[in-house]
């Protein structure tokens, strides 16, 4: 490969990367979007999931209450009976220890209405909240399918976008060696979508290092395509072109 063949070749390889600069890009994107898509539903089914642990709150707040309710309703039915068995004491002995166990099942019994309180204020707050919360999900909820719809939207146009260059891409790769195409490919994963690249002052176009002389002439000689000894890149003179 020589002369005005390699320079045909590197003027196809300069217009083929203008495609895959694109692609790559494009590609990147679409492989980006599907992690933004799932990183957004993380954070919405995160909220949804603290509006279900206040729902559970409730739940477990009127179970306790109820659970005190029996407490309570056992404490009333034990001081009826405690009441009912005064009239049956023959001592003054017996009456006195009956009354001392009423009066502890009415310290009793008022100790659970008091805790009956706190808890209908405990799960009325609650309740509250859930009004709030359920407000304020149903916020997030539209933001949520409102963000999902853009990122799908930029999916879409990104994937026509694919599809479009795709085409364009294979008919700039006509003609162009098979094996000096999959080196060139390979660069192109390897090196962020940048494959071919100008030399400027000296400097490789992908890397900024410098180019030594000897390479440049090499270039100029056009027996071969030549490649960055530091990023491996491929590079030419764009002036010679």
């Amino acid at each position: 490969m020589a002369g005005q063949n390699v320079k045909d070749l590197i003027k196809k390889l300069v217009a083929l990367q203008k495609f895959d600069t694109e692609l790559y890009e494009y590609k990147r994107g679409l492989k980006d979007k599907p992690a933004e898509l799932e990183g957004l539903k993380e954070k919405y089914e995160a909220k949804k999931q603290q509006f279900h642990e206040l729902e559970t709150s409730i739940k477990q707040a009127e179970l306790a209450r109820k659970k005190v309710e029996g407490d309570l309703k056992n404490k009333e039915d034990d001081i009826v009976k405690a009441n009912a068995a005064l009239m049956t004491l023959k001592t003054n002995k017996e009456y006195q220890i009956k009354l001392f166990e009423i009066e502890n099942l009415k310290a009793d019994k008022s100790i659970l209405e008091d805790e009956i309180l706190r808890s209908m204020e405990t799960v009325e707050k609650l309740q509250q909240d859930v009004v709030k919360e359920k407000e304020f999900l149903a916020g997030e909820e539209k933001q949520y399918l409102a963000e999902k719809e853009k990122i799908d939207a930029a999916i879409r146009a990104l994937e026509e976008k694919v599809d479009g260059l795709a085409g364009q891409r294979r008919e700039a790769a006509e003609g162009i060696d098979k094996n000096m195409l999959a080196v060139y490919e390979r660069v192109i994963d390897n090196r962020g979508g940048i494959a071919l690249v100008p030399v400027a002052g000296m400097s490789c176009g992908g890397c900024f290092m410098n180019v030594p002389e000897q390479t440049v002439n090499r270039i100029k000689m056009y027996e071969d395509v030549v490649r960055c000894e530091m990023c491996a890149r491929f590079i030419y003179l764009p002036e010679d072109l």
